[in-house]
């Protein structure tokens, strides 16, 4: 069956889904509902629609907070958790001021003839990321994540402060537009906030908030992925706007100048929103870059993402996703786009499998670049 096919199919079963019935999932799925039964787990002054709702990390990504785990158990999954699991969770805190967590993914990825991949036919590992957290404070977390890609993120963090405010100081990963847990999404992987191989995280200040539903973070930083910084620049990114749990908009803003005679000057702007709309739900960014080097005419380009999903019965999600990356929009021989279309599977508490196909549409002389992944996502 030809892809463009497949992906038509898939389109009708999303649109027919929208009457179907699920527990929300995940901030914009779930809307007020994130918070639910669970506010007595919560630190902060009041629930939000923010990452820190269900991450130890105001800004996303890693360790889940009580919250976080809890939802993980009773919402997710197509089984509903039982006493064990119930026991299971309360141990991923070992005590009081300690608690740990993990994230694995393993994918078989079967790439067609002409894929630039360097996995044709392969099982490998995507991520294994181990975190610890000591928390001798309610307002005091110092945490530690540390993975196979090399993408390490330790921080001391002064958190639940009014506003539900917070500091964040040492390495982590700047501020900016969506946080997809896919790094490999043209917004995150082309832009430098992939946080795999080669993107390391960096060493500087955060500070944000989330009150109600509006929320803002921002960073400066060495601009160095992890290295020490050769010039008094430092770079800058903040991202902030309103949540809502039927509608986001939000902005960011990302600049950048290294040293030397190879120096660069980047700058992006960003805005990213998202709708849900029954069990449809939408997600979209636009970004424009700027990058100049030293010596050499500036170059102007964009990326952008887009993202369908219906719930179809709890814990299956139907999701088409469509990636855009011009880095130079005055030709058309570099633009790159990928279509994907999947279904996100949870069967159990702390376990995803995810299906998909992705469509790949790079240079016009090349068609047989398609891939097909499989991947099994744990957590804790």
């Amino acid at each position: 069956m030809k892809p463009q096919i497949v992906i038509i199919i898939f389109l009708c079963i999303v649109i027919q889904a929208a009457n179907a019935y699920s527990l929300p999932q995940f901030p914009i799925r779930f809307g007020d509902g994130i918070s639910g039964e669970h506010d007595h787990l919560h630190e902060v002054e009041a629930m939000t629609m923010d990452c820190r709702t269900c991450h130890l990390n105001p800004t996303g990504g890693g360790m889940r907070n009580d919250h976080g785990w809890q939802f993980s158990l009773e919402n997710l999954p197509m089984k509903r958790f039982d006493e064990e699991d119930e026991e299971t969770l309360k141990e991923a805190r070992l005590n009081r001021i300690i608690a740990i967590g993990a994230d694995l993914r393993f994918a078989y990825l079967l790439s067609q003839s002409e894929s630039t991949s360097a996995y044709m036919n392969s099982f490998f590992p995507m991520q294994a990321d181990l975190y610890a957290a000591f928390m001798p404070h309610r307002n005091f977390t110092i945490y530690y994540q540390d993975g196979l890609q090399g993408n390490k993120e330790f921080f001391g963090l002064i958190h639940a402060l009014p506003a539900n405010a917070h500091i964040k100081f040492g390495k982590f990963l700047p501020p900016y537009g969506l946080k997809l847990d896919d790094h490999t999404s043209f917004i995150r992987d082309k832009l430098g906030f992939g946080n795999n191989f080669g993107q390391d995280s960096e060493a500087g200040l955060e500070a944000g908030f989330a009150k109600g539903l509006w929320f803002g973070n921002a960073a400066i930083f060495n601009g160095t992925r992890g290295a020490p910084d050769d010039n008094t620049a430092k770079a800058i990114s903040g991202t902030g706007g309103i949540k809502t749990p039927l509608f986001w908009l939000a902005g960011s803003y990302y600049r950048n100048k290294t040293a030397g005679t190879g120096g660069e000057k980047d700058n992006y702007i960003g805005a990213y929103t998202a709708f849900h709309f029954r069990q449809l739900s939408l997600l979209g960014e636009w970004d424009w870059i700027s990058k100049e080097m030293s010596g050499a005419s500036k170059t102007t380009g964009n990326a952008a993402y887009a993202e369908i999903s219906a719930d179809l019965i709890k814990g299956v999600a139907a999701k088409v996703k469509y990636d855009f990356y011009n880095p130079d929009q005055d030709t058309s021989e570099d633009i790159t786009q990928r279509i994907t279309v999947g279904v996100d599977l949870y069967p159990y508490p702390f376990s995803e499998v995810l299906i998909q196909y992705r469509k790949n549409i790079e240079e016009s002389n090349v068609t047989q670049n398609d891939q097909f992944l499989i991947m099994v996502h744990l957590f804790y």
